[in-house]
């Protein structure tokens, strides 16, 4: 079961407008975003429940920490969850996610370990690499089995996919579908189409989020997965988003059709600058 964080989105806040065909990450023109370096904490919990055997119960935390490199961004992400279905014994899963994206957008690393009751179920190892802005590249995976995945014209890597949609969200743009590539799963790349909800500088959090993070412009928007090379017409997953133009995400609802599982900010801390 895959679990999701946007580092980004875990995703410049000025610039010249796109066709949503040809808009390129942000760092690749005029004004970027300030993406806040932050640890964070988000509680999970089920929102909607399955049936007929499925997935009745889900509890848990999910960390979450986003560093500035100077010449890359780096995510270590860890999801511990209780899961139950049924009247079954809760079952504890534990996902690691741990990403290095250039800042050129060009180059990616990914690393991530799966463990279910204490046992390692999954893991998975590679990099990826374009051949420059808005053209294809191939990512190649070390585990769990060495294989080569090409990647389309116009591939994003997570970082670059979250300052696109801040740019665009500011400038008012509504929908944005691309080619995604996190390494997360052995289904990557993604299709990934987003749509964008009205802006507000008012995102609902508690007094004491308030005092960390102070006001920001904060969008919803609803992202629906496809995986590239499948040609079936629903999602993997879609999800609810909350993002402010910092890259820090208040609310992620993870819907797998059947069952869904919400995350919600519950704890933050600014890191340092880095100084770059």
């Amino acid at each position: 079961m895959r679990f999701y964080l946007l580092p980004i989105l875990s995703a410049a806040v000025l610039g010249s407008v796109y066709a949503a065909a040809n808009i390129q990450p942000a760092g690749a023109a005029g004004l970027v975003p300030h993406l806040v370096p932050h640890r964070a904490v988000y509680a999970m919990h089920l929102s909607k429940a399955g049936t007929n055997g499925g997935l009745t119960g889900a509890r848990g935390v999910m960390t979450y920490e986003f560093k500035d490199q100077c010449d890359a961004w780096t995510v270590e992400s860890k999801v511990y969850l209780r899961l139950r279905y049924g009247n079954r014994p809760e079952i504890e899963n534990v996902r690691s996610l741990v990403t290095w994206e250039a800042k050129d957008g060009l180059g990616f690393r990914f690393r991530v370990t799966e463990k279910t009751n204490g046992k390692k179920t999954e893991e998975i190892k590679g990099v990826a690499a374009l051949d420059g802005i808005g053209l294809g590249g191939v990512a190649e995976y070390t585990k769990p089995t060495a294989q080569r995945v090409v990647l389309k014209k116009g591939t994003l890597f997570p970082t670059a996919h979250i300052k696109t949609l801040i740019q665009l969200s500011v400038e008012g743009g509504k929908h944005l579908t691309k080619a995604i590539f996190d390494g997360a799963t052995l289904d990557n790349p993604y299709e990934v189409s987003a749509v964008i909800g009205a802006g507000s500088g008012k995102a609902k959090m508690s007094s004491r989020l308030s005092e960390v993070l102070g006001e920001a412009a904060n969008w919803k928007m609803r992202l629906a997965y496809f995986p590239v090379y499948d040609t079936k017409q629903t999602p993997d997953v879609e999800l609810g988003v909350e993002l402010r133009e910092d890259g820090i995400v208040n609310r992620i609802l993870q819907d797998f059709g059947k069952y869904a599982v919400e995350a919600r900010l519950d704890r933050i801390e600014i890191l340092p600058d880095s100084g770059c």
